[in-house]
């Protein structure tokens, strides 16, 4: 049996050797096989080796999800250089911190981004593939492998992991979900890409969130690394008429979206189509994955009315590791629709890094383990906060809050930096978003910390109310003290017409506590 290759661009040289008239990545008219997706990866890499890249340097994205943006990632890993990834949202000043903290060579943009593009070599996204091709060569070894992360709270923050482990990661998680194992080797990625994409048992998965972030990036090369095609959304927003024609137009039965921000977009789509009377965009729909935001039981509940899917949520992190799992299908009891388990091999460990009791009510951190040596890039100290080594194990411990009951079912709390404290009590933001989910009136929100004078701080909340429906912010906070101590319910609560959401779609808290000041 032959073994799979442990980095991703000798993997993808692979598949387009095994397939190169396979589809790879599709967006709108756009396609590649993968034969052209290798081809014109090795080309860039070529020109990128012309300017002096090669090992070890960092080449940094900037730049929006595209086809263009995926080769780019190969070329870049073809010349076993590192990836840096940098938010298009960001200003100069913003870029040139990633980029000087990343001590990155070359950067990669898209052509309105060129201007904040700092660094020794720039180069316009889409341009530097029409040279000679790079040839192959053998890579041994593991290498750096980096991923920015926060903002919300401080700098970005560059999270050391694995090139080797996320390859192989990605290989296990798709093989698996084609029923396969990774062990058999090149015989499982030659069974992966036997399987008709667009058959019964095809997959084609459509990463919804940016590939600059975690979860958009992790779902496109997972999807790759099994050979199943990656289709992308046309433009640059995120659109519920533009995810509904995306799976419609590609056939995709995969959806990685991140929580409520996406799936409400999606649910405007399918409830205006029904109320047309026109037939469903997502009827090759088998699964929707959420990473990283508040799925609410509510939406969920919508979404399996439209059709017939399987709705997996994820509690991860970009420092690495799974830390909570639900799956739900329209034969889930309504109670269980917000429930979560611990994740294979994670656990929560309470304040002496013991195992919470199941049903003790102690408030625990989520932890899972990740390949030695992981941490915050130049940070010690950030690192020792977020890591630690137990019972020989190296655990990711970003700061998701829960209790975990005596059924073994999780009560997640969210992370420690947004739990209120009011005049001595704690109340975990999380709690109370959930909670105003369940009013039929809301349709997002957005719970923060506020200063108060006399409590230090209270509860505030930003909600945005369903279309045609009325609240006001009293009959709010009485529904939540219905359900929660009268300490926890919003003593701010202001109504918007919508919450604002960063590009990863989770909620902008620095926007929130500005309107509620």
């Amino acid at each position: 049996m032959t073994p799979l290759p442990d980095d991703f661009a000798s993997h993808f040289e692979l598949v387009a050797d095994l397939a190169p008239d396979r589809l790879a990545v599709a967006r709108g008219e756009e396609s590649l096989t993968w034969g052209a997706f290798e081809d014109s990866a090795a080309r860039l890499a070529g020109w990128l080796a012309g300017q002096g890249i090669g090992d070890g340097d960092r080449v940094a994205m900037m730049a929006r999800n595209s086809p263009d943006y995926l080769v780019a990632l190969f070329a870049i890993w073809k010349l076993r250089a590192t990836m840096v990834n940098v938010n298009y949202r960001y200003r100069a000043e913003e870029a040139a911190y990633v980029l000087a903290d990343a001590n990155a060579t070359a950067v990669i943009a898209d052509d309105d981004l060129l201007d904040v593009a700092r660094a020794p070599i720039v180069l316009r996204l889409g341009d530097g593939t029409d040279g000679a091709p790079l040839p192959r060569t053998e890579r041994e070894g593991d290498r750096e492998w980096l991923l920015y992360t926060g903002g919300t709270t401080g700098n970005p923050k560059a999270v050391i992991g694995s090139h080797t482990e996320r390859c192989r990661t990605a290989q296990t998680g798709t093989l698996r979900a084609l029923g396969l194992d990774r062990a058999d080797g090149v015989d499982a990625l030659r069974a992966a890409l036997a399987v008709d994409p667009h058959g019964a048992d095809g997959i084609v998965w459509l990463p919804a969130p940016p590939l600059m972030h975690g979860t958009g990036l992790y779902s496109a090369l997972g999807s790759l690394a099994g050979g199943a095609p990656v289709a992308l959304l046309p433009g640059r927003g995120t659109s519920g008429d533009d995810l509904a024609s995306t799976i419609d137009r590609h056939g995709v039965t995969d959806l990685t979206i991140v929580g409520d921000a996406f799936a409400l977009r999606l649910l405007d789509a399918l409830d205006a189509d029904a109320a047309a009377g026109r037939p469903s965009r997502i009827a090759t729909l088998k699964r929707i994955r959420s990473i990283g935001a508040v799925w609410s039981p509510a939406v969920k509940r919508r979404l399996l009315e439209h059709a017939d899917l399987s709705l997996h949520d994820s509690i991860a992190a970009s420092e690495g590791g799974l830390y909570a799992v639900s799956v739900v299908t329209r034969d889930t009891p309504d109670d269980r629709l917000g429930g979560f388990e611990l994740a294979p091999n994670a656990r929560l460990l309470d304040e002496d890094d013991n195992d919470v009791v199941p049903g003790s009510g102690v408030v625990g951190l989520l932890a899972a383990p990740v390949v030695d040596g992981a941490g915050y890039a130049g940070d010690p100290e950030k690192t020792a906060g977020a890591f630690r080594d137990l019972d020989g194990v190296r655990l990711s411990i970003p700061g998701d809050m829960a209790r975990l009951g005596a059924d073994g079912r999780l009560e997640l709390l969210g992370r420690g930096s947004s739990v209120i404290n009011t005049a001595g009590e704690k109340v975990y933001a999380d709690e109370v978003e959930i909670v105003l989910r369940e009013h039929p009136a809301v349709r997002d929100v957005v719970v923060v910390g506020v200063p108060d004078p006399t409590y230090g701080s209270v509860v505030g909340a930003v909600v945005a109310l369903e279309q045609g429906r009325e609240a006001d912010p009293d009959t709010l906070r009485d529904f939540v003290s219905s359900r929660l101590a009268s300490y926890k319910k919003p003593r701010r609560l202001l109504l918007a017409p919508e919450v604002e959401r960063l590009a990863s779609g989770k909620a902008d808290l620095r926007w929130a506590r500005e309107q509620l000041l």
